[in-house]
């Protein structure tokens, strides 16, 4: 039994598979401390939103190859990428604002 579950998963479609999916684990997840800094500091000064609007459009580019090549993997990650990248904007664009003094 072992044998044949360590041939499954040293099958090297398999290996691919789980590198892929560890890697939209790694990429997708890289949003998220910049996330939290933003809301707890409610600053994105150090954001630039020429990169985000950048990325943004590239996570959706590869949403349409991963429709496009059937690719689940593909397209869930950038699909979530694509929302954190949204919600770091809005964050942008909110916090970005100077705070009139009155």
């Amino acid at each position: 039994m072992l044998i044949l579950l360590l041939r499954q998963i040293l099958n090297p479609d398999t290996l691919v598979s789980i590198v892929g999916v560890l890697a939209a684990i790694l990429t997708t997840s890289s949003f998220l401390p910049q996330m939290i800094k933003a809301y707890r500091t409610k600053s994105m000064h150090d954001v630039s939103r020429y990169l985000m609007s950048m990325f943004a459009t590239g996570t959706v580019l590869w949403m349409v190859y991963g429709i496009y090549k059937s690719d689940l993997v593909i397209v869930g990650a950038n699909a979530i990428a694509t929302v954190f990248n949204v919600v770091l904007l809005f964050m942008k664009f909110s916090y970005g604002k100077p705070t009139k003094v009155a």
